[in-house]
């Protein structure tokens, strides 16, 4: 499943999504869904180059080659701001590093906090070995808000609530079968004159 890194979702159609992202692209279609498509982002690389998008129910997943696991400022929230739609933004970062991790949601949205537009952010994360928590924004109605009472802060928010939030926002990234085609998206370099 690619929920491991970062994965975004608009609520919008694929082509929509395509059309919208503001800087030239050249366009492969694949027949090939998520998660076998990822192999189309390899290598990864800093600053990121290609991306992926693929329906996911009503919604459009994006996914980018950043060294990191993908990059979660772009592109999604700015096409989402173009069209005036809901964005989500899931990050799944395991272990890694001297302590480093964490599990993030952002939701995004016409509804949201200018500028940005940031409705909802919950995020568990370590640096170094140092846990902090973060939410923001009115709770969703599905939340499980005790748990973010829990001592430990890296109990408070984890991949299974990370999933089960998505379910409850009808983004089904758990079920694979649920990403049709993939299209490829290959940034391209402006030519020097």
């Amino acid at each position: 499943n690619p929920l491991g890194g970062v994965i975004q979702f608009v609520r919008a159609p694929v082509r929509s999504v395509a059309d919208a992202i503001p800087w030239p692209s050249t366009e492969t279609s694949t027949s090939t869904a998520l998660p076998a498509a990822l192999e189309l982002l390899l290598p990864l690389e800093s600053p990121w180059s290609r991306q992926l998008l693929a329906p996911c129910g009503e919604w459009t997943a994006l996914v980018n080659n950043g060294f990191w696991g993908g990059d979660s400022t772009a592109p999604g929230p700015a096409v989402s701001h173009a069209l005036d739609v809901e964005c989500v933004v899931a990050c799944v970062a395991p272990r890694y590093g001297p302590g480093h991790e964490q599990v993030q949601l952002e939701v995004l949205g016409p509804t949201g906090e200018p500028p940005l537009g940031y409705v909802r952010t919950l995020s568990a994360a370590a640096t170094d070995g140092r846990w902090r928590w973060h939410e923001s924004g009115t709770p969703f109605a599905f939340e499980h808000a005790e748990r973010y009472a829990l001592r430990r802060k890296r109990d408070r928010f984890d991949r299974e609530l990370l999933l089960h939030y998505l379910d409850c926002l009808n983004i089904p990234a758990r079920d694979d079968s649920c990403y049709g085609p993939a299209l490829l998206l290959q940034r391209r370099q402006p030519t020097k004159t």
